[in-house]
């Protein structure tokens, strides 16, 4: 039952996260500069978490100092990096490339797996990887998306993908020591200052965004960051990583549709059949569990 939980808030995550990429295509053609649209999510989202925090959960806040690296890595090579790289491609090219290069996070992942042997390789999941990747390359228009693509764009997707791998697999270390508001609090945390330390304040003050402006970003904060990875790292509590990052595949299937609904966009039969692989892939996953479980083995001596 929870790792069916768990599943479903993997699920969800992915779902906020696509409704967001139609989101931050929209500000993107408005000008919006990328990386204040990357900064202002984590940012927004830490001013909140600290206050909710500082006013209610205050027991949250402590972290055994020497964790703060830990934290510091993932925040900036994780989150600052999967993020800006992910927006940097879809300024460069579109929100389908971004998706689909993303997505070939599964194949890191799994190779980590097969190196550190954290968990069981079957056939099932490779399989199940197989589906995902197949039907994000078909969701997102296949070939005729992926025509033209910039060798630059190419290089940052594949390196966002990888800081995507990262994060998911990290996460899992860190909270086993920690709640997962403790954890999203000191790695958005570290996240917002690598960003004032790129885009300082004044530079911000330069850009003078409009109220707007200002509000539509203070929205794609709750729809993208906030809400989303605390879904992401809820499940991950109860999915290991190479089938928590096969789920997260879900994704481009909300992309396309929302994009449908909102931008005008037409689906394709092959774009439907994409939508099914993944639906499939995920199915494919309930099928045999994990031997060892997948619950985290939490730290008696975790900081709370």
């Amino acid at each position: 039952m929870k790792q069916l939980r768990g599943y479903a808030m993997v699920a969800s995550g992915a779902f906020l996260w696509g409704c967001a990429a139609t989101v931050a295509k929209l500000l993107l053609a408005r000008r919006v500069d990328t990386i204040l649209l990357v900064q202002t999510r984590v940012t927004f989202s830490v001013i909140l978490m600290v206050c909710v925090m500082a006013l209610f959960r205050r027991d949250l806040l402590p972290v055994r100092v020497k964790d703060l690296w830990r934290m510091a890595l993932l925040g900036v090579v994780g989150i600052a990096g999967a993020n800006y790289t992910y927006y940097v491609v879809i300024r460069e090219a579109s929100v389908a490339i971004a998706i689909l290069l993303q997505y070939t996070a599964p194949l890191f992942v799994m190779a980590y797996a097969a190196f550190t042997h954290e968990e069981e390789l079957t056939v099932a999941k490779f399989v199940a990887a197989f589906l995902a990747l197949a039907g994000c390359y078909c969701a997102v228009g296949g070939f005729e998306a992926a025509s033209g693509l910039p060798a630059g764009a190419l290089a940052i997707g594949v390196l966002g993908a990888m800081c995507f791998a990262f994060m998911t697999v990290f996460t899992r270390h860190l909270l086993a020591r920690y709640s997962i508001w403790t954890v999203m609090l000191y790695v958005f945390g570290f996240a917002s200052l690598f960003w004032l330390l790129v885009n300082p304040p004044w530079r911000v003050v330069e850009e003078s965004p409009s109220p707007a402006t200002w509000l539509a970003l203070a929205g794609l904060a709750l729809l993208s960051v906030l809400l989303p990875y605390m879904l992401f790292f809820a499940g991950l509590r109860h999915v290991v990583s190479s089938r928590a990052i096969i789920i997260s595949t879900l994704e481009p299937v909300t992309a396309i549709v929302t994009a449908a609904l909102v931008a005008g966009e037409k689906l394709s039969l092959l774009q439907g059949a994409g939508a099914g692989l993944v639906l499939g892939a995920i199915l494919m996953l309930q099928m045999r569990r994990e031997k060892r479980g997948e619950e985290i083995a939490e730290e008696s001596h975790a900081s709370r």
